[in-house]
């Protein structure tokens, strides 16, 4: 609504502009209803009527704006299955560090008209100097997203003007690293690290989800009150469109299970609200923000005294350690340690061998050191593990005690019979 007025305020002339003041006035007090879109505002929603005739001239939107209704999936409400609702949050970054301020003659590429932009325009923005070379295909990508949906399903104009062949080429594949066993625990015992970022290391470590479902996982996708103390994970919705479900590790569904009793959300297994207090604004029962995960990552492994140097080296063949490549290193360790390829595509959603071919040398090569697998989850976190200890405690102290009191055999011979034990159940295997 302040987007109405403000668009009519300044289309106003001085004369107008006395009775929008007070028809905004009377909306803050409730004695008038929301005003009506300025025709130009009309204009625009009507280029997007599925009902209009094609014969009709459509109504033209700039590039920012059309570019707006995509990445907060507008476009996908209006013609759904025919374009994909997803999370475009580096989408519209990226638009605002490198596309819509980008000046080409007298006006910004935001304030371009759709059927004006062509395809100068798009060259003038790969060639800024201040766009980084590894973010060109991605811009690229944006700008004809953009203008081939304007073309269809939207019909704002007659032809995207890319041809075939305009995007640029991939970006080489560069070298990637992961975690070996003996870091992830560095990682968990390492206490100065909020104790739900090291829950969701642990976790991304040994089930290998995507991020975002992870750092969006909720209680209702986890089963965990299992006899045997198992867990399963579902998840509705994945990135390649699927579901996806599977039996947890007993340790990570051992860690969950405790990690459950301290969570401050009943919603998320990672809410904000579990992070340490901030000062700037209040906590909400929110997933945690990931964003600037790596650095933090990274600067964690050098507290714990991790300084294997290819994890933090960056050169034109190597990045260094990305909160993504947690996922790697379960892709890596769990091929060295002779899981099939179904069980690890079932955890990580990869949906053709290629994907995967990428990782099997490093498992190869990790399989021959004999590293093994991560340490189970609710053992390697020490607030985790004191819980055992913990529970060890309690059991002894509700023991029979020796003295002159009737024993198991309810004789009085001042002597106690030790209660008989039942042996535990076998371990799970790890590996």
């Amino acid at each position: 609504m302040a987007q109405t007025f403000c668009r009519q305020a300044a289309d106003s002339t001085a004369s107008r502009l006395a009775g929008i003041l007070t028809l905004l006035d009377g909306v803050i007090d409730g004695t008038e209803q929301e005003a009506p879109p300025a025709p130009a505002e009309r204009l625009r929603v009507n280029a997007l009527d599925p009902t209009r005739s094609n014969a009709s001239p459509p109504a033209m939107m700039t590039f920012g704006e059309f570019a707006e209704l995509w990445t907060t999936n507008e476009l996908a409400r209006r013609y759904r299955r025919r374009i994909k609702e997803i999370d475009h949050t580096e989408n519209r970054r990226r638009l605002k560090n490198h596309i819509l301020s980008v000046k080409f003659g007298n006006q910004t590429i935001g304030d371009t008209l759709l059927n004006e932009f062509t395809l100068d325009h798009a060259d003038h923005v790969l060639a800024q100097p201040r766009l980084p070379e590894g973010s060109l295909r991605q811009v690229a990508q944006i700008m004809h997203r953009v203008l081939r949906l304007a073309e269809y399903p939207a019909r704002l104009i007659e032809r995207s003007p890319f041809p075939g062949g305009w995007l640029p080429e991939s970006n080489p594949l560069k070298a990637r690293s992961y975690l070996f066993p003996s870091e992830d625990s560095a990682l968990m015992r390492h206490t100065a690290i909020p104790l739900v970022k090291r829950v969701y290391i642990g976790v991304a470590h040994r089930e290998g989800p995507r991020r975002g479902n992870l750092v969006t996982l909720t209680w209702s996708c986890l089963l965990l009150d299992f006899e045997d103390g198992g867990g399963y994970l579902c998840l509705d919705h994945t990135k390649n469109g699927r579901d996806a479900n599977w039996a947890l590790d007993p340790g990570t569904a051992e860690a969950l299970r405790r990690w459950k009793k301290i969570c401050p959300s009943k919603t998320y297994v990672f809410p904000e609200l579990a992070l340490p207090q901030a000062r700037r604004r209040p906590l909400r029962d929110r997933p945690m923000h990931v964003s600037h995960f790596s650095d933090e990552l990274r600067a964690w492994l050098r507290e714990c005294g991790v300084d294997r140097p290819k994890l933090f080296e960056r050169n034109e063949h190597r990045i260094p350690l990305r909160a993504h490549d947690l996922r790697a290193s379960f892709v890596t360790l769990a091929l060295a340690n002779g899981r099939s390829e179904a069980w690890v595509t079932m955890r990580t959603g990869h949906t053709t061998s290629a994907m995967l071919n990428r990782y099997r040398r490093d498992a190869e090569s990790i399989a021959e050191l004999n590293l093994g697998w991560f340490v189970p989850l609710q053992k390697a976190i020490p607030e985790f593990a004191e819980l055992d200890l913990q529970e060890q405690s309690d059991a002894s102290a509700e023991l029979p005690e020796t003295g002159s009191r009737t024993n198991m055999d309810g004789n009085m011979d001042g002597s106690s019979r030790a209660p008989s034990s039942h042996p535990n159940p076998p371990p799970h295997n790890h590996q």
